[in-house]
């Protein structure tokens, strides 16, 4: 029987190309219906920028096979939770808070709506979102639906390739506070207390900005159960509302939160 149903299979060459990669309508989309989806993260580097000192390291545990050939390659990663493109789950900072495995899979879909700081921004590196802003974008773009995730465009994510110093803001790399956007207390409560947001994001190294050295919001957010993400790209190319957010947290046995890869579409 095996013998049988081998023949029956088409013979591919050795040589031939690999044939694969997305399909030319993604599934559950017919035809005439567009549809834009954007990755909002940041290639995990053993150079890229991060807010503590220490960097991944990756070894080359198993070798790539030659161009063509079949082979098992494989590294080894050694890096802290919070870095990269990365989670904060509440219990990141809240004694007892929930970790990477008890963020439900409800929470890591989400509408997406953009708040654009970029001009503040570009006057003031330690910007904020504030509730005027808040205010502000929704005159303009109508009210945050709940369960929605806020997130905050600064345009620091243009920063990313240049290093340490440009994404810290600093001159020095043992100069401390940096110096970057983030999100005002004061905003974080509203949107908890009165939108019922699922959480906020950031494109900067942390949700709260770069001068500040008691993090209230990292502490709203973790009182309140929800999660910060940190270091997004691309929110530029999001419209203020209308996408929905994907985020796909891997459930990190005891993980204060970790990488993640962050996808937009509408």
């Amino acid at each position: 029987m095996a013998a049988a149903a081998a023949a029956l299979l088409p013979t591919v060459p050795a040589h031939a190309k690999p044939v694969g990669g997305p399909p030319a309508t993604p599934p559950g989309l017919g035809r005439g219906k567009r549809r834009r989806t954007v990755d909002l993260t940041h290639v995990f580097a053993t150079d890229m920028p991060t807010y503590g000192d220490e960097k991944p390291n990756r070894e080359n545990f198993q070798p790539p096979a030659p161009v063509g050939e079949f082979g098992f390659y494989n590294n080894r990663w050694t890096f802290t939770e919070h870095v990269g493109t990365h989670m904060d789950a509440p219990g990141h900072v809240i004694g007892g808070g929930r970790l990477s495995p008890d963020i439900t899979a409800a929470e890591l879909m989400a509408p997406a709506v953009v708040i654009d700081i970029r001009r503040k921004a570009a006057r003031d590196p330690n910007a904020v979102v504030t509730v005027e802003d808040v205010m502000a974008f929704e005159r303009r773009h109508g009210r945050i639906p709940r369960g929605a995730a806020v997130l905050m465009n600064s345009g620091w994510a243009a920063r990313w390739n240049d290093g340490d110093l440009a994404f810290r803001g600093t001159q020095r790399l043992d100069e401390f506070p940096f110096n970057f956007p983030g999100f005002d207390a004061e905003a974080c409560e509203l949107l908890i207390t009165r939108r019922d947001i699922v959480g906020v994001g950031v494109d900067t190294l942390s949700t709260d900005p770069g001068d500040s050295t008691t993090f209230p919001v990292h502490e709203v957010l973790g009182r309140a159960d929800r999660w910060g993400l940190e270091a997004l790209a691309n929110l530029d190319s999001m419209p203020p509302r209308g996408a929905m957010l994907f985020v796909g947290l891997v459930p990190w046995e005891e993980g204060s939160g970790g990488p993640c890869r962050v996808l937009a579409s509408w």
